[in-house]
């Protein structure tokens, strides 16, 4: 019984401990309520627009499509296909027509998985309010995000629209000093995405060299 007694306390402690750190980190909840709109959603698909900047100088624009069904997800570049069908991963660069396959745990590719990225945020970063700034007639909530681990990037800068919680804009900040930006063009949730677009199939690249990293 007094085991008992003394888990229920343990677990009533860490309940009110990460219920103070949310009130006193207003970033928290709203990631939470982001990750919760995102988390209804049974598929969803959004164009957008990137830019590579270093120097305050523009080098690099390019513009990609995100479709995403639950852990699946695919990424449309105009010269790279990436695709992750919850088991493999496959990363299909077409100005050298090369696949290369990895296990779906070993993605670096998250960044572009909102929603996978929102569930674990508490585990992969700590979180910090910026501000509140009105964007194109958009009223935005600015979070930074900054990574617990080591990373080639020292933090994510997330543009949430205070009316929707979905994100607008997403800036990495790489430790190279070059910072990349995503701004998203068009949002369509709840669209019909068959799963078989996730599957890399050969037969749909003729002759493409597979490396198979498994």
């Amino acid at each position: 019984m007094a085991n008992k007694k003394f888990l229920f306390l343990v677990f009533f402690s860490i309940l009110w401990a990460l219920r103070a750190q949310n009130e006193l980190n207003p970033a928290a909840s709203i990631i939470e309520k982001t990750c919760q709109k995102y988390n209804t959603l049974s598929t969803f698909s959004l164009d957008f627009k990137a830019t590579v900047e270093k120097d305050k100088k523009i080098s690099q624009t390019m513009k990609g499509v995100l479709v995403v069904k639950k852990e699946k997800y695919l990424i449309t570049f105009e010269d790279q296909i990436i695709a992750n069908d919850g088991k493999t991963i496959w990363n299909y660069q077409k100005d050298i027509h090369e696949v290369s396959l990895f296990e779906a745990e070993d993605d670096d590719f998250l960044i572009f998985h909102p929603t996978t990225m929102l569930n674990r945020w508490a585990d992969d970063y700590t979180a910090k309010f910026i501000r509140e700034e009105e964007i194109q007639k958009k009223n935005m909530i600015i979070v930074d995000l900054t990574p617990r681990k080591n990373s080639s990037f020292y933090k994510i800068r997330l543009f949430i629209e205070k009316n929707s919680s979905y994100i607008q804009k997403i800036m990495m900040f790489n430790k190279d000093e070059t910072t990349i930006s995503y701004i998203i063009t068009k949002f369509t949730p709840n669209t019909t995405i068959s799963d078989t677009q996730f599957i890399f199939n050969k037969n749909d690249y003729p002759h493409v060299q597979v490396n198979d990293m498994r």
